[in-house]
Parts: C-alpha cells; structure tokens; sequence
C-alpha cells in the first residue's frame, strides 16, 4: 500500500500545476471509506499553503434528521448518495470561493462528540485552490459537479479498506463503536450505496487523477 505521504506529494504535483491554468481552483478527492481521503487531503493542506482543505463529513445532516430519513426512505441505501450532507453549505462554500470577493465564510460544522453542530467556524477564502475531500462527490444529480475544476479518486480493494475503517473507527468510538451486525449500524445500506455508486457511475472514469493505494 502507498503511504499518505507519498499519496498527497503524486497529488500535489499535479494539483499545483493544474493551479497555474486556473485563478481558483476546485479540487475534488472522492473514495470508498478507509481509503485514505481526510489523511491524504490534510497532508496535502501541509504540503501547499495555497490550499484551503474542507471534509465532507464536518457537513453531515444532524443526527436527528439523518435518523428520520432512515426510518422513512423505502431504499435506504439511496439516502447516502444525495441525501445524507448538507450540501447547500458546501454550495455556498463554493460559490463564497469562486466569487473571489469575500475573504472568509462562516459555516456550522457538525460535532460527532457532541451529536450537535458547532458554532459557526470560518473558512479562509483568500487561498487559491480549494480542496473538497468525501464520498459520492460525483453522484450525477449533484448540480455543482461542473464547477469541479480537478477531480481525484483514491481507488481501494474494498475488503482492505473495510478493515482500515474498521481499525479507525474503533479507535474513534471505543466502547461506542457499532459493529456491522448491529440493529442500529447503517454500514450494509452505506456499502450497497457505494457499490452502485461505483458500478452504475463509474465515478473514476471522471477522474483526472487516480491513484490505486493498494498497489
């Protein structure tokens, strides 16, 4: 397996030269779960300080709403696709950036800890190259795909990424942590999410970057 390092240096390269052909640019990096994306776009954020790097999970639906659209949806794999972030604050991150006239935004980020949202946290818009890092990114009914001006998919053998995830979650959660077999685990739904999100979409034949970590 690649290491994040070497991971997020292949990246950077190619993201600082797509920079010089764009005043702003949007870089998007999409993969399973466990395949690296919050590591690899947080060492990139290190690497090039140009970069303002966000996470698509600090935008998740509280835990309220999210519950409820489980319990109502008639597929709940279909929830995870479109429906499960918040994506009109990530819209008004991007346009916030792409209009270049404001320095920051302030946006609610979502506390795991707390199951509650934070206070609004702000985001330096004067850096050049936006980096958006979360799953099902390329889901063809999310309108700002367009506006992608550089799009990166980690590919990952699924069975090595589930144990990463695992391994990370355990770390995450301790006693909290939900196995896959537990009544109120949504893991299965996720899974059957991503699996056609990844045969039916083909998100990687979008990509201009793809990086296999497992090899």
């Amino acid at each position: 397996m690649k290491s994040v390092e070497q991971i997020a240096k292949a990246i950077n390269r190619k993201i600082r030269k797509r920079a010089q052909l764009h005043k702003r640019l949007i870089v998007v990096i999409d993969g399973y779960a466990g395949s690296g994306k919050t590591s690899v776009a947080n060492y990139i954020a290190k690497l090039n300080p140009n970069c303002l790097t966000v996470h698509l999970d600090d935008f998740i639906k509280h835990w309220k709403v999210r519950k409820q659209m489980m319990e109502t949806a008639k597929d709940r794999s279909k929830v995870f696709e479109y429906r499960w972030y918040c994506y009109d604050a990530i819209e008004r991150l991007v346009k916030g950036f792409l209009g270049g006239k404001r320095k920051y935004i302030r946006l609610k980020l979502y506390d795991f800890g707390k199951n509650q949202f934070t206070v609004p946290q702000s985001f330096d818009l004067s850096k050049n190259i936006l980096v958006i890092e979360g799953i099902f990114l390329l889901h063809p009914r999310h309108r700002r795909n367009a506006l992608w001006g550089m799009i990166v998919f980690l590919k990952a053998d699924l069975k090595k990424a589930e144990k990463r995830r695992i391994r990370q979650e355990k770390k995450r959660w301790g006693k909290a942590y939900l196995p896959v077999d537990h009544p109120d685990s949504y893991f299965n739904d996720f899974k059957t999410a991503y699996l056609r999100y990844l045969n039916k979409y083909l998100p990687y034949n979008k990509a201009d970057f793809v990086v296999d970590i497992d090899k």
